[in-house]
This record gives C-alpha cells, structure tokens and sequence, in this order.
C-alpha cells in the first residue's frame, strides 16, 4: 500500500485550484501524488465513488481527522491541473464529478 513517504515527486497545484483548507497548498504538493496513487490503486474504475468512502479507506489519509478534505484538495488541483495543460491527460479528465459538490467521482 502506499504510504505518505513514497513519493518524492512534488503535484501541481495550479493558481485557479479553488482552496479547499488553509494548508492545502501545501499538503497537495506534497503528499498529492501519494494520495492519487492509493486512490487509484485502491478503488474500481467506471464506479461511482463517495469521496467520503474513499478517503475514509485510503491508507495514505488514515490518522487525518476529515480525509475527505485532504482527498478533495488532490482532486481539486487535479482537475485545475487539467483545464492547463490537457495535453498531459491526453485531453480526458483523469475522473468525472457528479454533482457540483465533488460528493462523488466516476474514475
């Protein structure tokens, strides 16, 4: 599983991500990569997903108190990250929210 400490490689928080908690910044930079892999690693494509499930059930968010606000920030800077540079997601968001309230994600 991963663990917080895996990743070395800093994520993208562009300026237009929409700030989830003081400290996301951050927090996203740099445990973001983490949090996405176990996320992917952890959780069935093409299903719906409660954001607040997942965080409650990624190794990388256990000990944090609300995880669903640390998991939100990733996919927040993700999504900003993808309106720059879609090129990089070869022009397909990398997860669809459903709602307006990023309540749930399709992966």
């Amino acid at each position: 599983m991963p663990h917080l400490s895996d990743y070395q490689s800093k994520m993208r928080y562009p300026s237009k991500t929409p700030t989830q908690f003081g400290g996301a910044k951050a927090f996203v930079e740099t445990y973001g990569n983490a949090v996405w892999a176990d996320l992917c690693d952890s959780m069935s494509t093409g299903e719906v997903i409660r954001v607040c499930d997942a965080a409650a059930a990624l190794n990388t968010l256990s000990g944090y108190v609300q995880p669903e606000r640390y998991l939100r920030a990733v996919l927040k800077a993700i999504l900003a990250d993808y309106e720059e540079r879609p090129d990089s997601y070869d022009h397909q968001p990398p997860f669809t929210v459903i709602g307006r309230t990023m309540a749930k994600i399709i992966l």
